[in-house]
């Protein structure tokens, strides 16, 4: 009813004609004349908006009476679609919505999407089914719906047996259940054999799943030993150390044991068993024999085997006839002691005993009864050794590790022989005399000597190092009688290359400033600390003030403030020209002096300081507790350190400079004054033990030995004159080796040579030490230096060598290469017609307890030729 009020309402088919210009429409069944706004020809009654030209009269629409967007060839105009209508005529079955163009086929007899077919392209294959278990053959048929007897899915193998198809069970009857192309495999019933290779009817090893079994093969994997028919759980356990039955035990472990041995209880030991107690056992039982004879197994005399005495006279106590019986026989008795068998009144014999040993003490091991004494018997039975005469009650106890008396003990501290022990609670191998034990054998902990004077302190006993650390180390009843080996504060040194103390900061120098009693002012604030050692010197003086030049002392810092340094005691040296309060032109230092422990030098290894610069440096002095070593191309130097060689002139004729010493720089001013001897000048002459100058230079000296230099001409002027001796042969006062004189400047330079100084003395070399040993020549030196300088007029002049200065070593033992210690003194330019002076030789002193393996006793100390010391130059250290 719907569609039909629709297609009414929609309904204007007049056909309109326009009036020329009029904006109307004739109506051209002459019946009227309509309006048409909007031009576009249709007239207001049939545009769907007649103030729209685009829009014109109304369109038709196709029913669709089932709603799926198809519809029929019935059609309803309106200028918008109305409900229930479609844009087009397509559907084949306008009252079936699920049936249109492009709807989806479906097995349903119908043509869902309107292509003229039915159920095209949705049928579904079906195999037929003959057996009904679900799986059909090859077979087919397409249907919507399954036909009856057949299935959805293929495969089956066999379409007349329910049991045959791709789902079924495998079982062992040959034919391939699951279909998958094989026959009883894995099936479900089949069995575990295992393979027999004995054929004793039990297998072993890994069982094999087949359907059939196989020859070799059953189906028990018991057996144990597949190689024996004998040994399977159906056998029976024999003693023969193996499991024959499988059970997993062996023999009498094994409650089957079917041939074991009986076995008695022999409880009294005596090596017959008890009938009533038994055991069956292929090995002996442990208190089992295999006699079942023993009468009572609660005695051991009670035996098949025990003696019986046959007592006539009825005392109790038998005579020599006997009889064996586990029973006691009528008229025997145990005892055989009877003296007199035929008379009861003569009663028990004695026991005699075994006197192996001839001691007069017997044993246990064998015994007689009987009224005499048995030759080499005895009645006392005390003796613990009868192997041994020496052993027996009546014995001495020695250290023998023997019980010599038999008393129980052995070693006991009554002794005859014991040793006292002193307790060693230091482990230093010496004993404290207070406490004490008396033992054979060295307790843990004691030792034989008693001569320990500090049992708490292992570095304290006889023969120890002494150290310098305010106890008597070995035991001398002196403290710090090694005082010379310091405290080795510092700890060990050992040098590889070229080390230099005043660079590493173990060697500082300060100058000093003042002196008042224990409180010393230096020219700097300093880096020393309380419980350093410092040497106090002086090392240079004026050309009249001198007097006090080389004058040192060793002390220990108690405090320092700022820059002054208080000494624990007193300065008691006077290193002012004549007082400690006056220090004018003396060049006074202050020098720290390192406490090592061990020293080592390896090879290619120095030890060195910082050389004299006219105010401090060139003295290598330190101490070491232990060993200074120096090894073999190592070296521990002071050569060329100390007073400084004469400086070359400015002119050309007589103005070289002498060589410094302890007395000052030296002269030479350079006027070419060279007719006479200057002593204004300085010409010529030498500074105290410094080289003189004039064209040539002159040795410096210091123990002896410089020469002059030569003279200008050769001829009648006087040539420079070597450096004086001085100092001390002791080296109670210490001392640099002096410098060489200077050469002139000269006019030309010489080929192989320059105008130059002369050369440097050597500086200070001290070392205390426990042991010092030193390998190869010059290892430890303070050698003067060598100079090449020279200057060239119408003759070819050298500057002088300088001195050797001082060594000073202390040790307890010195072990030295020979010439390992010099002090020798430089050689002068040699090379030209004229030639400086050499340089004169140092002084050594060596104090020592050994040298060289040789201990020596008292002995004078001398100057030592620093090419030749002499072993005796100190007793000790």
């Amino acid at each position: 009813m719907l569609v039909i009020t629709l297609a009414l309402l929609g309904c204007r088919n007049k056909d309109y004609t326009p009036v020329e210009d009029s904006g109307l429409l004739q109506d051209t069944s002459g019946l009227t004349t309509m309006t048409d706004e909007d031009g576009d020809g249709w007239s207001a009654n049939d545009d769907c908006d007649d103030n729209d030209p685009d829009v014109g009269k109304a369109t038709a629409w196709n029913v669709d009476g089932d709603g799926d967007g198809y519809g029929t060839d019935e059609t309803v105009e309106a200028c918008d679609q109305p409900a229930g209508t479609a844009d087009n005529a397509d559907d084949c079955d306008d009252a079936d919505p699920n049936t249109y163009p492009d709807a989806a086929e479906r097995c349903d007899d119908v043509d869902n999407d309107c292509d003229g077919e039915i159920d095209e392209d949705v049928t579904d294959v079906w195999y037929e089914d003959a057996d009904l278990d679900g799986w059909g053959s090859d077979t087919t048929l397409d249907a919507c719906d399954p036909p009856e007897g057949y299935a959805a899915r293929d495969g089956d193998c066999d379409d007349t047996v329910a049991s045959v198809n791709p789902n079924g069970l495998e079982v062992c009857n040959d034919v391939d259940d699951d279909c998958d192309g094989e026959i009883d495999e894995d099936a479900l019933d089949m069995g575990t054999w295992y393979a027999d290779a004995d054929a004793d009817g039990y297998g072993a090893g890994e069982g094999v799943e087949t359907c059939d079994a196989g020859d070799g093969y059953v189906e028990n994997g018991d057996d144990c030993d597949d190689a024996s028919a004998d040994v399977n759980p159906g056998a029976v356990e024999v003693c023969n150390d193996v499991d024959d039955d499988c059970n997993g035990w062996t023999d009498d472990d094994d409650p089957g044991l079917t041939d074991g041995t009986d076995w008695y209880r022999d409880a009294d030991a005596d090596t017959y068993g008890a009938p009533d107690t038994s055991t069956t056992a292929c090995e002996q039982p442990t208190g089992y024999v295999d006699d079942d004879t023993d009468c009572d197994d609660t005695d051991a005399d009670l035996n098949p085997e025990t003696t019986w005495y046959e007592d006539a006279d009825g005392d109790g106590l038998g005579s020599d006839t006997s009889t064996e019986s586990c029973e006691q026989p009528s008229g025997y008795v145990a005892r055989s002691t009877d003296c007199d068998d035929t008379d009861a009144g003569v009663s028990d014999s004695i026991t005699w005993y075994i006197d192996y040993d001839s001691d007069g003490y017997g044993s246990t091991a064998y015994t007689a009864e009987q009224c005499d004494q048995p030759s080499g018997y005895v009645q006392d039975a005390t003796d613990c050794d009868d192997g041994e005469a020496d052993v027996n009650p009546g014995a001495d106890e020695v250290c023998n590790d023997v019980d010599d008396d038999c008393d129980g003990d052995t070693d006991e501290d009554s002794a005859l022989d014991t040793t006292t022990w002193y307790e060693d609670a230091d482990g230093d191998s010496y004993g404290n005399a207070s406490v004490s034990d008396v033992e054979c054998d060295q307790p843990s902990g004691y030792v034989a000597d008693d001569t320990d004077c500090d049992d708490t302190d292992a570095t304290t006993y006889p023969d120890a190092r002494e150290l310098y650390d305010g106890v008597d180390n070995d035991c001398d009843g002196d403290v710090d009688d090694a005082w010379w080996t310091g405290s080795g504060n510092d700890g060990s040194l050992t040098a590889s290359t070229e080390t230099n103390l005043t660079d590493s900061g173990d060697i500082l120098v300060y100058g000093v400033t003042a002196i008042s009693g224990s409180d010393v002012t230096v020219d700097a604030t300093t880096s020393l600390s309380a419980g350093d050692e410092v040497l106090v010197i002086n090392v240079h003086g004026g050309d009249s003030a001198y007097t006090n030049v080389g004058v040192y002392e060793f002390g220990g810092i108690s405090s320092v403030s700022g820059t002054t340094v208080t000494l624990t005691s007193s300065l008691a040296e006077t290193f002012g020209e004549s007082s400690n309060s006056d220090l004018t032109d003396q060049t006074i230092v202050l020098q720290r002096v390192p406490n090592y422990t061990d020293v080592t030098v390896q090879s290619g290894g120095s030890l060195i300081v910082d050389a004299w610069d006219g105010s401090r440096g060139g003295i290598l002095a330190f101490r070491a507790s232990g060993t200074v070593s120096v090894e073999s191309g190592g070296s521990i130097s002071a050569s060329g350190l100390g007073y400084s060689g004469g400086a070359t002139g400015t002119s050309y004729n007589c103005d070289s400079y002498q060589g410094e010493s302890y007395a000052g720089e030296g002269d030479g001013d350079g006027d070419g004054a060279c007719s006479a001897y200057n002593e204004t000048y300085g010409h010529w002459a030498n500074n105290y033990g410094g080289g003189g100058a004039h064209i040539t230079g002159a040795g410096g000296d210091y123990a002896g030995g410089a020469t002059d230099g030569d003279s200008w001409t050769g001829g009648s002027a006087t040539p420079p004159y070597a450096g004086d001796t001085y100092g001390s042969a002791d080296l109670g006062s210490l001392f640099f080796g002096s410098g060489g004189g200077g050469v002139w400047y000269g006019s030309t330079t010489p080929k192989g040579g320059t105008p130059g100084a002369g050369g440097s003395g050597a500086g200070i070399l001290f070392i205390a030490a426990y042991e010092i040993e030193a390998v190869g020549t010059g290892a430890i030196s303070a050698d003067g230096a060598d100079t090449n300088n020279a200057a060239q007029g119408s003759w070819t002049y050298g500057a002088g060598g300088g001195a050797g200065g001082s060594v000073w070593l202390m040790a307890d033992v010195l072990d030295l290469d020979t010439d390992s210690v010099t002090t020798l003194g430089g050689i002068g330019e040699s090379l030209h017609t004229r030639l400086g002076g050499d340089g004169g030789v140092g002084r050594i002193r060596l104090d020592y307890n050994e040298l060289n393996g040789t201990a020596y006793g008292s002995t004078t100390t001398e100057e030592e030729d620093s090419t030749d010391p002499d072993v005796g130059a100190s007793a000790s250290p």
